[in-house]
């Protein structure tokens, strides 16, 4: 043999860890065996696929949601359950389907405007549940608007039919003056400002076929749109908080039937472009674009 072990009072002991962990693996190798310590099982890779030994050595499913393309790796990608987030308490009710509602109305540092169903966990991924609203610091006093010109501006729509809508946010005020990918930005400590793959990790744990998920534009698979709407399935509730784009000037606000919900990334494309995502009332679809980073859109925050 080329190893042997003896022994009569101890055993091997495999590699530990979660699910996200093992999925975390890139390539991994056939034959490759760990111990997934969320169902207590003993788990080997085929070079396909990994398979269970707890139940026949059947194949597992891959997970929905853990990106395998040309354009993200799975770790530029956080997944953290919001039972990890001190403070947070399980909904006993929760109205979503595809997600799962917490409480955080306790937490320190936390600014949600009051909401006591402040978070949701969406496929290991632990959400804001209510636009934020932050004041950056890097930037107070906060400029006045410039039209063209990402000068840190951020501030509210007065007479807005929300009360928890949150800021709107040109982009250098949404990271509070970093680039930085998955930067915290105006977000509290142990969170960020999503970057585009994130984005498109969501978008996969609610159905959106990989195509969609790297094409840009309006992706309409699995109607992920109207699941992260308001109302929808997700319990994510983006709210209608539409986007400002020259000075007093307001856009794709309700009763509009164009009304919508945009919110920044901190995936920077170049000097002067971020992506971003936009969600509009009534329609399935989900937009993913680069757009000039003047314009004042809405944030959510990821937990680290």
């Amino acid at each position: 043999a080329i190893l042997e072990v003896e022994t009569t009072e101890k055993g091997f002991l495999p590699p530990r860890m979660t699910t996200n962990q093992r999925n975390y693996i890139s390539a991994p190798a056939e034959g490759l065996t760990i111990y997934n310590t969320d169902i207590n099982c003993l788990q080997w890779y085929n070079g396909s696929a990994w398979y269970n030994s707890c139940d026949g050595a059947t194949e597992i499913p891959p997970e929905i949601g853990i990106t395998d393309n040309t354009t993200c790796a799975n770790d530029l990608i956080s997944v953290t359950p919001c039972s990890e987030v001190d403070g947070a308490t399980l909904n006993d009710d929760p109205a979503s389907t595809e997600g799962i509602e917490y409480d955080w109305s306790g937490a320190t540092g936390f600014i949600d405007g009051g909401n006591t169903r402040a978070l949701v966990e969406i496929n290991g991924q632990c959400w804001y549940r209510r636009n934020a609203v932050n004041t950056p610091t890097a930037f107070d006093p906060v400029p006045n608007h410039v039209a063209d010109t990402d000068v840190g501006w951020s501030g509210d729509y007065t007479g807005g039919p929300y009360d928890d809508e949150g800021k709107l946010y040109q982009w250098s005020a949404a990271m509070n003056g970093t680039t930085d990918e998955r930067g915290r930005g105006i977000c509290p400590t142990g969170w960020h400002v999503p970057s585009d793959c994130e984005w498109m990790y969501l978008e996969g744990s609610l159905g959106m076929s990989l195509v969609d998920q790297e094409d840009t534009g309006f992706r309409s698979s699995a109607s992920v749109g109207t699941k992260l709407l308001e109302g929808g399935s997700s319990g994510f509730e983006a709210l209608l908080a539409g986007w400002r784009w020259s000075p007093g000037t307001w856009g794709w606000r309700p009763p509009s039937s164009a009304a919508g919900a945009i919110f920044w990334t901190s995936t920077a494309t170049e000097s002067s472009k971020a992506h971003r995502r936009w969600l509009e009332v009534s329609d399935p679809w989900v937009n993913r674009v680069t757009l000039v980073k003047d314009r004042g859109y809405s944030v959510r925050c990821l937990k680290d």
